[in-house]
């Protein structure tokens, strides 16, 4: 009789702690969101014509990013997406920000990119964008902009997200559904193509 109230007890605290350390992880990536990011983007964005180069022997020459790097940032303006980059998709990296699969091609060489978030994070309105938006990427190495072509709902254990082209596309993905709570069953799928954005062989790194 006394092992049932102890059981009870146990996977009560169990619950409550991992909802706790759940909300503490949010926040943090919160608190991120208004002060890190402004910096990030600043770094990252190439486009900005007011930084002129006098001496282009003192450039900064364009580096590889490796696993961990942030090395760019996300931007959705159909649904209000802006989020850092990660080389990486593990929870290390999703708690900052949006996480490249490692195993996946980057930005400028002929395959499938594939950039994962979470759905009460980043890509929480990634429902909001539609066939036909835009998507950029700025990065440490170039700008990179892609048109939506494809949405669509897989199962969790689809692999087919991960799966090689022969084109280069972009692939976003999260959770679904949006407002699940639990281990999700399902994966939201936005696939997009590339419409402008220098090859990587072209790149002096």
């Amino acid at each position: 009789m006394i092992g049932i109230p102890v059981l009870l007890f146990v996977s009560g605290i169990t619950l409550l702690s991992l909802a706790f350390f759940d909300n503490i992880s949010y926040a943090f990536y919160l608190s991120r969101m208004f002060f890190p990011q402004e910096v990030a983007i600043a770094q990252t964005n190439l486009s900005d014509s007011s930084k002129a180069v006098e001496d282009p022997s003192t450039a900064t020459q364009p580096s590889f990013p490796k696993y961990g790097d942030e090395y760019g940032m996300l931007s959705v303006a159909a649904a209000n997406i802006i989020s850092p980059v990660f080389v990486g998709d593990d929870e290390t990296q999703l708690l900052y920000g949006a996480g490249q699969y490692y195993g996946s091609v980057f930005p400028g060489d002929i395959g499938n990119t594939v950039i994962a978030g979470h759905t009460n994070s980043v890509f929480k309105t990634l429902g909001d964008a539609q066939i036909g938006d835009s998507i950029r990427l700025e990065l440490t190495y170039g700008t990179y902009v892609y048109e939506i072509s494809n949405i669509e709902i897989k199962s969790g254990t689809d692999q087919s997200i991960l799966a090689p082209s022969e084109e280069q596309i972009l692939t976003l993905y999260t959770c679904y559904p949006f407002d699940y709570i639990g281990n999700t069953p399902d994966r939201y799928v936005v696939t997009a193509k590339l419409v402008e954005g220098n090859p990587l062989s072209e790149i002096n790194f």
